[in-house]
């Protein structure tokens, strides 16, 4: 029996979202700090949901790489520039690869439980700026080579189980024979969806464009793209790339995988408002979704890629469907 953390929702309903497009490593979105791509996000969301933001009874904000030197303040400052009121609380989560999700679960319990009625979720990551560093220079250098590291790289390692991110997917191949053809006819048919899925999708990315975010009596922050580039709004990283391509790329790891048939590593960031019954009802809103239930479910680190798999047998048990 699978065991997780979970729950069922009567009355939760994900009104509305918006996105950026998802720019490739180092590209357009390279220097924007993660809470100023949250800003963007979350005052879009507020005005397509048509929720004021002075009703937000609560900020939930997931960022798993903190890549900037005020990312300790990020979910409040997302909600202050978006213009949530002072008084408004603001939570950080992470849950590694489910933090997004995690955003949404932590606005449904708050409503469940009575504690808010209307719940800003905003998820962003600039994997972009993720620094190269140094955790043990504080207290000055010994002799020889000055160590620093790669952040980024450094962190997709479980130091638990020696493994990284690309070991768990090969160990996963190796456990269910899923042959490196396989793999790649997948990440094919993927592609060859994303670009028919385009016009689908276009409704829910914002241009990410030059701009000042102000608040009254406090300093004003804002994005400022490359020189030459006036708006971004396009999802880089998905484009033509048929079987005959995919095929003839080398192994990342040896076996399996390679840089085109494993996932992006992207700069971007989505908002969704999540609210109760009484909201929906009193504002006659069409919601996009309710959400019904969720299910958190643990797997072994050496084996993290298949994580999703037993919580959505749970969650799917949860909600009895």
């Amino acid at each position: 029996m699978t065991r997780g953390l979970g729950a069922v929702y009567d009355d939760v309903w994900l009104v509305d979202g918006v996105r950026t497009g998802f720019a490739d490593f180092t590209s357009v979105l390279r220097d924007i700090s993660p809470t100023d791509l949250g800003i963007k996000v979350a005052r879009e969301a507020l005005a397509k949901a048509a929720i004021p933001a002075t009703e937000i009874d609560m900020v939930v904000a997931g960022n798993m790489a903190q890549s900037s030197f005020d990312s300790y303040f990020l979910p409040r400052h997302i909600g202050l520039y978006s213009g949530v009121p002072l008084e408004t609380p603001a939570l950080l989560v992470h849950r590694l690869c489910g933090t997004g999700f995690e955003t949404i679960i932590q606005a449904a319990d708050a409503i469940t439980l009575g504690k808010a009625s209307n719940v800003l979720c905003v998820g962003t990551e600039s994997m972009s700026r993720n620094p190269v560093a140094s955790y043990t220079s504080r207290s000055g250098f010994k002799m020889g080579q000055v160590e620093f590291k790669d952040f980024l790289w450094e962190a997709t390692k479980d130091t638990a189980s020696s493994t990284g991110m690309g070991d768990t997917a090969e160990n996963l191949a190796k456990k269910y024979n899923i042959s490196r053809e396989e793999v790649d006819e997948f990440a094919a048919q993927s592609f060859a969806r994303a670009i028919a899925g385009m016009d689908f999708r276009s409704g829910e990315i914002v241009p990410v464009i030059n701009e000042t975010f102000s608040l009254a009596g406090y300093n004003d922050r804002g994005i400022r793209l490359p020189k030459g580039v006036e708006s971004f709004a396009v999802d880089e990283h998905v484009r033509p790339t048929p079987l005959s391509v995919l095929s003839k790329l080398k192994p990342a790891f040896k076996g399996v995988q390679t840089g085109g048939n494993s996932s992006a590593v992207v700069d971007g960031a989505a908002a969704a408002i999540v609210v109760g019954g009484q909201t929906v009802a009193d504002r006659g809103l069409k919601p996009l979704a309710r959400v019904v239930a969720a299910e958190v479910v643990g797997v072994p680190p050496e084996i993290m890629g298949i994580g999703p798999a037993p919580a959505i047998a749970a969650v799917v048990k949860r909600a009895g469907l």
